[in-house]
């Protein structure tokens, strides 16, 4: 799936703009002459195709990148990093793929989730599928995240690597708990606005709710969301959340306008007593552990630069 889900994808409000070079690109594959493989089947997958954000994340992160992507032309409005590679071939939206394009570039594997799991049947016709699915009901995103890493591992033959990056994403984390000691005893609310009256709060279980756990630092929305990692509520009930310190990792100018306009936004605890809040830099809502890392550093980020 690709980063917003639900409009599915409630926070894509733009819809998708097709890219210009996308017909051009499928034209000429179509037109040019198939070879077909002599010998041994490969032994690894090299021409993979993702469906999903999180493990288009992690392919980037080891080194060997998808040749084909869904959604890749939103990568940097919703994910931003790691940089995607200019040359990716986007499919179209996640729940809906280009299948004719598909078709054309002749994957070796398709990765997909629970989320694009529609797509599967049309899409196992012309190339085998792996269903890696991070966002689900049971247990939290991060540890699944480190899973997935790890069977991209096996499946790139990168074994090694995969192993490398955990170790060292454990180390990063370890290092973004000792910079958080400071700010352990206020409670973070971390926002994501859809409207000017509602929004989305991150809660548990959630990949946002993991990295607040790994820092040692405190969710102020203490409600529970589903297995995305939020709750949707309208402004009034953010009262709930007191004299938190707030961020939004979405927050457009156009809502921040009417939201500095609101009285009842105006009288919230932690609007009234610390000022407008932070937006944070891109960083994927939904994404694998280059996100949650991400987060963190974000995260950490803000809290400094309103402690200076």
């Amino acid at each position: 799936m690709s980063d917003r889900p639900l409009n599915t994808k409630p926070m894509q409000r733009n819809g998708h703009a097709v890219l210009p070079h996308r017909r051009a690109v499928l034209g000429g594959l179509l037109a040019a002459p198939f070879v077909m493989r002599s010998g041994p089947a490969l032994a690894r997958p090299s021409r993979i195709a993702s469906l999903d954000y999180a493990l288009a994340q992690h392919m980037l992160v080891l080194g060997s990148p998808p040749m084909a992507l869904a959604d890749a032309h939103e990568w940097d409005k919703w994910v931003a990093e790691p940089p995607l590679p200019a040359d990716i071939i986007d499919l179209g939206t996640s729940l809906s793929p280009n299948i004719e394009l598909l078709a054309a570039l002749r994957p070796d594997l398709v990765l997909t989730t629970d989320f694009v799991g529609m797509a599967e049947p049309q899409i196992s016709r012309m190339a085998p599928v792996e269903r890696l699915t991070i966002y689900s009901d049971g247990g939290t995103p991060l540890p699944k995240a480190f899973e997935t890493v790890r069977r991209l591992g096996t499946i790139l033959g990168l074994e090694e690597r995969a192993e490398a990056y955990l170790a060292e994403t454990e180390s990063f984390f370890a290092a973004c708990a000792e910079r958080a000691r400071p700010f352990r005893e206020k409670p973070i609310l971390l926002l994501s606005f859809l409207d000017p009256r509602h929004a989305r709060v991150y809660a548990r279980p959630g990949m946002q709710q993991d990295v607040l756990d790994r820092l040692g630092l405190q969710n102020a929305w203490t409600g529970e969301g589903f297995y995305w990692g939020f709750a949707t509520v309208g402004l009034e009930e953010l009262a709930k959340a007191g004299d938190a310190v707030a961020m939004a990792d979405y927050m457009p100018p156009d809502i921040k306008a009417t939201l500095e306009q609101s009285p009842l936004w105006l009288s919230l605890p932690f609007r009234r007593n610390r000022g407008p809040i932070p937006v944070l830099p891109t960083v994927a809502a939904f994404g694998g552990v280059p996100a949650a890392r991400r987060w963190a550093t974000l995260i950490l980020d803000a809290l400094e630069r309103q402690a200076a």
